[in-house]
């Protein structure tokens, strides 16, 4: 408080108001002058000083020192007008927050100042002499009560780390708020000496009720002075003998300091969301005490803070790999304590972090201890959460096949070369939406490009433009399992991801499979009938069927001549024969009806351009002249393929020309096979038929290529009047397949790492694929509603992805994607986009581990399944008042793909169960989900549980969304994990909830949320937990209203 003088107090009956540092205090007037009129004796310091004050009346100007009497009491300093003590003092001055200082600008001798923080009036006094001055200073320093609280403090402290017990008998205030939530001790790596903890005979509270208690740790490192806040367990409910589940990590990679010191302090949890708490006791030991005793076992009494017992709490400590140091600093320690504390050292246990890091960054690690049902054996559970290094590559790299796709497009469209006025004003607009796009994926590419930022995207910026083809929250959520007793560990991934949905375009019209099935109406059917195919459809068809054709009959006739050149009658018949069949075969595909009366149409619009005399300017109108090249003109044979060139021959000829250059291979192979004579001439032969199978590939190139053009032509009739609706459909469904693509190589990519010596996986994944289940929990209401329907399409859209698998090199030694010849078919084809492949390189020591199929190119197919239950208050409204048939359709359809995936492994490889049989199969599990996906029940969580089961069962990728992979997500996980821990590895049936809230309240799942929106607590309140299955709500304290 700054000076004040009493009488220019404003009086309010008794009542003096003080204003101290905005502050507003009250004191009675009364009390004040008692304290102030006592007798001499009573006070810290007495006397009189000279105190410069303004001058009062018409005539003085200035300021003045005058006498008065001053007295000190505690921080109270009272002045008088006179010497005489009996009457009230005339101020009061409160001695905090403020200095007191030497005041060499005076000319008056022997003077000091008082100055106030944030106030420019100081206060000047003078003493008599130069001693008095200086005890004057002295005593208005200690004066006040921060100082006196900060010697206070430094003595304790001093006391405690010498004694090891708190000096002061008096408790702590009973009830302690304390915000444990935002105190949880990231741990980016693994420690190098971890402890959990037990308490036993805790005393029950002031009710007769156990406590709920929560252990938190202090750590101070001599020479230091100040205690720092370490770390806290979890906070376990009603329980005089808790057993901590967290365990506490201490050090680095670099080792451990055995000096430190730690001080364990045990408090009931009164109330969890305001963090009220109170202390039951504490204890102070070191690092180095731990690890002398035998097992690494230490059980110390607590220390209340009455002199009555507050129970004991038992530490077990252990080292978590070979190469950490267990280093004491301390001077004067014996060589035979340093063989000691090496051989206790030798108890240790790996996490495993390591092979994470080449996928992931900033990761992180929480460790757990849980009873088994066999109390001999307990599990050592590590959880870790990673960002994935694939969150911006990938979509960088798809942004520059998407480019490269519309610069094909606009070149497809410039090859239907001159149409009627009609079509080419068309052309012109579906040509300047594709120079729109190529702008479009090229702006947020070139951001990505020159990003810096964290490899993930936080649910905050799911709007944000520039990132709009970044997957939301990519977490890699892994969980490993030891079981020291029995040698039994397993590890189990889940990627985490929000919703695959375009934000930034909003829901106004609905999600992606509304509006595909917008477009789908505008389309011409096929037949005449409801419920067939579209001319779109059979578009699709027609270009990944002639690719096909055309890669075979590469193919063999590459063969054709590897084996003239080898003189094999027997390969150049078996080569030419399947060279014949696939020939014929793309010659029947050009006489189908649907392809002629496309031909028709196009050759049509060309000739009626030629009619009109309208000669296009190519610059005008957006097209290029095309260039009409001899069939054989630069085709050669290069030893293993040849170099092909274009040509524009008529259609009406290109048929009987591609029969015809086929029986003319056909025939010359028969002459060489039935007139051959004595040893094979090589040169002769490869040179005999070299002519005729050039003229061949050269004519199934052209086929290719006007199949092509007509197709363009065809899309070009079905999207005139909704180009502005293809538009946008192309633009979403490309965000939405980012998202998918990305989280899909990522799982990827983490499955085979950790399954690379698994032989049934690797032989399983070339034969028929790897599975990859997402399971979602988002509603069929509101926007929610357009999400599912996105997050299916761009699911669906991961069957035409491929992987291949090579060996890194020098010069290729990242991913990379690149367009197969095929486009998108199914439910809803897309002739402007191609398949993708994927191409992963790998390290020549876990190349070699792959079976000789994939190491020579083969390409994995992917089986992507979706089952999605929604669990919040808006999946109750979806139940109640819409519509949950979506759901119901999502879910029936991925039951009956993952029913043809495991009939075609069985088919292919063998039993999956082979001799087991009965609960936990996979025929009992893929039963169970049928009946459970077939009935109709609400929120039925089991078909998520049995879905996760099968998949893991399978070796496949497991991913868990929401909208943002943040709240409901991280409930599911903490949720599977319990559930494998009790299934797989025994975990203690009493202690399910509690290792439920343990994960859901210490795991990283709280640290996501801090990632995403700066709070460690999920997105909940009281009213929407009351919607959602039990097993999926957050425990009380970790929730709340949250911004994001």
């Amino acid at each position: 408080m700054s000076g004040l003088s009493l009488h220019a107090m404003r009086r309010d009956g008794d009542t003096v108001i003080l204003r101290y540092l905005r502050t507003i205090m009250r004191f009675n007037s009364k009390e004040l002058a008692f304290i102030a009129q006592r007798d001499a004796g009573n006070f810290d310091k007495e006397g009189t000083l000279w105190m410069k004050v303004k001058q009062e009346g018409l005539f003085k100007k200035g300021e003045t020192y005058v006498e008065r009497l001053f007295r000190l009491q505690g921080n109270l300093l009272f002045y008088f007008k006179s010497k005489d003590a009996k009457l009230e003092p005339i101020g009061l001055l409160i001695l905090e927050r403020c200095t007191v200082e030497l005041d060499t600008a005076e000319e008056f001798g022997n003077c000091f100042m008082i100055v106030y923080e944030g106030e420019e009036h100081t206060y000047h006094f003078a003493s008599r002499s130069e001693n008095d001055r200086d005890d004057w200073i002295q005593a208005l320093h200690v004066a006040s009560y921060e100082c006196l609280r900060m010697q206070f403090q430094s003595l304790r402290e001093q006391l405690q780390a010498k004694t090891g017990k708190d000096p002061i008998s008096q408790p702590p205030p009973l009830d302690t708020g304390f915000e444990f939530e935002t105190q949880a001790g990231n741990m980016d790596d693994d420690p190098a000496m971890e402890i959990c903890l037990s308490c036993e005979d805790l005393p029950n509270d002031l009710s007769g009720q156990p406590p709920n208690p929560l252990i938190v740790l202090y750590t101070i490192v001599p020479p230091q002075q100040n205690w720092i806040q370490h770390n806290h367990t979890e906070i376990v409910e009603t329980s005089n003998n808790p057993q901590f589940l967290k365990t506490i990590g201490f050090g680095d990679l670099l080792g451990v300091d055995t000096c430190t010191r730690v001080k364990l302090t045990v408090f009931h949890v009164k109330e969890r969301m305001t963090g009220i708490m109170s202390q039951v006791g504490q204890v102070i030991f070191t690092i180095q005490d731990v690890l002398m005793n035998p097992d690494m076992k230490l059980r110390l009494e607590l220390q209340g803070p009455e002199p009555t017992k507050a129970g004991h709490v038992t530490i077990w400590a252990w080292v978590n790999d070979a190469s950490i140091s267990v280093v004491d600093i301390q001077d004067g320690k014996s060589v035979d304590e340093d063989k000691k504390l090496e051989s206790k050292a030798l108890k240790r246990r790996s996490k495993r972090m390591d092979t994470l890091k080449p996928l992931y960054n900033d990761l992180m690690t929480r460790t757990f201890l849980f009873d088994t049902n066999d109390t001999k054996n307990k599990l050592l559970v590590h959880e870790y959460m990673g960002e994935s290094k694939f969150t911006f590559t990938v979509p960088m790299l798809l942004l520059k096949l998407l480019i490269k796709e519309e610069n094909e497009r606009i070149s497809l469209l410039q090859e239907l070369g001159q149409l009627s006025r009609e079509w080419t004003s068309v052309c012109r607009e579906m040509t300047d939406f594709s120079m729109s796009s190529v702008t479009m994926y090229a702006q947020p590419a070139h951001y990505l490009m020159s990003y810096r930022g964290p490899t993930f995207k936080p649910s905050v910026k799911k709007a944000d433009k520039e990132l709009e083809f970044i997957p939301i929250n990519l977490h890699i959520q892994r969980m490993t399992v030891t079981n020291e007793g029995l040698e039994k560990s397993g590890c189990y991934d889940i990627i985490t991801a929000g919703a695959f949905s375009a934000h930034c375009q909003k829901f106004k019209f609905g999600g992606m499979q509304k509006l595909l099935h917008q477009q789908r109406e505008l389309f011409s059917s096929e037949s005449t009938l409801a419920g067939k195919n579209t001319k779109m459809d059979r578009a699709c068809d027609f270009i990944n069927t002639v690719a096909s054709l055309k890669q075979t009959i590469s193919q063999n006739c590459d063969r054709l001549c590897h084996a003239a050149m080898q003189g094999s009658p027997e390969e150049l018949q078996k080569a030419v024969d399947i060279v014949a069949e696939k020939v014929r075969k793309l010659v029947q595909l050009c006489a189908e009806p649907v392809l002629q009366q496309i031909a028709e149409k196009y050759e049509k619009a060309k000739s009626e351009a030629t009619a009109n005399g309208r000669e296009l300017n190519p610059s005008q109108s957006g097209h290029s002249s095309r260039v009409d090249l001899s069939p054989e003109k630069s085709w050669k044979w290069s030893g293993s393929d040849f170099v092909k060139s274009p040509t524009a021959e008529p259609w009406a000829m290109t048929r009987p020309n591609t029969e015809a250059a086929v029986v003319c291979l056909i025939s010359m192979v028969e002459d060489l096979i039935k007139n051959k004579t004595g040893p094979m001439d090589q040169p002769k032969w490869l040179g005999y038929i070299s002519p005729a199978v050039i003229k061949l590939k050269s004519h199934v190139e052209i086929v290719q290529q006007k199949i092509n053009v007509f197709m363009t032509f065809l899309s070009l009739m079905e999207h005139r009047g909704n180009l502005q609706l293809m538009q946008m459909i192309k633009y979403r469904r490309d965000v939405v397949f980012s998202h998918a693509l990305t989280t899909l190589v990522t799982g990827f990519t983490t499955r085979l790492n950790a399954s690379i010596n698994n032989k049934d996986f690797l032989v399983r994944i070339f034969k028929v694929g790897i599975l990859i289940e997402f399971e979602g929990l988002l509603s069929c209401h509101g926007d929610e509603s357009g999400m599912l329907e996105d997050m299916t399409v761009a699911i669906d859209d991961l069957c035409f992805v491929t992987f291949k698998l090579i060996e890194e090199s020098g010069t290729n030694n990242s991913l990379s994607l690149s367009l197969e010849n095929t486009v998108k078919t199914g439910k809803y084809p897309d002739m402007c986009r191609h398949c993708v492949c994927v191409t992963y390189p790998m390290p020549p020591e876990t190349f070699e581990k792959l079976p000789p199929e994939l190491q020579q190119g083969k390409k994995i197919s992917v089986v992507p399944v979706f089952f999605n239950v929604g669990i919040n208050e808006q999946a109750t409204l979806a139940e109640k008042f819409g519509d949950t048939s979506p759901q119901e359709r999502i879910n029936g359809e991925s039951v009956a793909k993952l029913y043809n995936y495991i009939e075609q492994i069985e088919t292919d490889i063998g039993p999956l169960d082979k001799s087991k049989q009965g609960a936990g199969t996979i025929t009992d599990l893929s039963k169970q989900l049928h009946y459970n996906v077939m009935i109709k029940k609400s929120k039925n969580t089991e078909i998520l549980r049995l879905a996760a089961e099968l998949c893991r069962k399978l070796d496949g990728i497991r991913v868990t969304s929401c909208k943002s992979a943040k709240d409901r997500t991280s409930m599911s996980v903490t949720l599977e994990q319990v559930q494998i821990l009790q299934q797989e590895h025994d975990l203690a049936s009493h202690i399910f909830s509690q290792a439920l809230d343990c994960f859901r309240s210490e795991g990283v799942r709280r640290e996501n949320a801090y990632k995403n929106v700066g709070s460690r607590k999920y997105a909940f309140n009281s009213l929407q937990l009351l919607y959602i299955p039990k097993p999926y709500r957050a425990p009380s304290g970790t929730y709340g209203n949250v911004m994001g």
